[in-house]
């Protein structure tokens, strides 16, 4: 496992932390190659 320390300000991580707690966002190319049958 890649372990890496980062260095941030109480406010950046706070943004950082409300960034990664929002839902994620549909990506529409993602979604139309789900709906596709499965290739085999």
């Amino acid at each position: 496992m890649d372990n890496r320390l980062v260095r941030m300000s109480p406010e950046g991580f706070a943004a950082f932390m409300e960034v990664l707690s929002a839902p994620a966002a549909p990506f529409p190319d993602m979604v139309e190659l789900a709906k596709r049958p499965a290739p085999w």
